[in-house]
């Protein structure tokens, strides 16, 4: 799972003693959102067991964006719940 590339500029980051790029440090944290592969610092939404950027926590129907705790899950896939309702009701 590690690129095994020189660090940029020298700088790495450390999970557990090990030296990792960004990238995989956010992975081996758990912190790359679902939506866009990439590290999430900030505000994130936690939900089916992965984080997103708030942005990119959307319908997988209409793509309008989500909030936790406001969506209906099919298959492993977030929906609103005009979307659900239409596709699945």
């Amino acid at each position: 799972m590690d690129c095994r590339q020189p660090f940029q500029g020298g700088s790495f980051f450390d999970h557990e003693g090990q030296p990792y790029c960004e990238t995989h440090y956010h992975a081996k944290r758990g912190t790359l959102c679902a939506g866009c592969h990439k590290p999430i610092s900030g505000r994130c939404i936690t939900a089916m067991f992965r984080k997103f950027h708030p942005e990119h926590f959307v319908c997988s129907f209409c793509l309008k964006q989500l909030n936790k705790g406001t969506f209906k899950e099919q298959n492993d896939k977030p929906y609103c719940h005009g979307c659900f309702e239409k596709l699945f009701g």
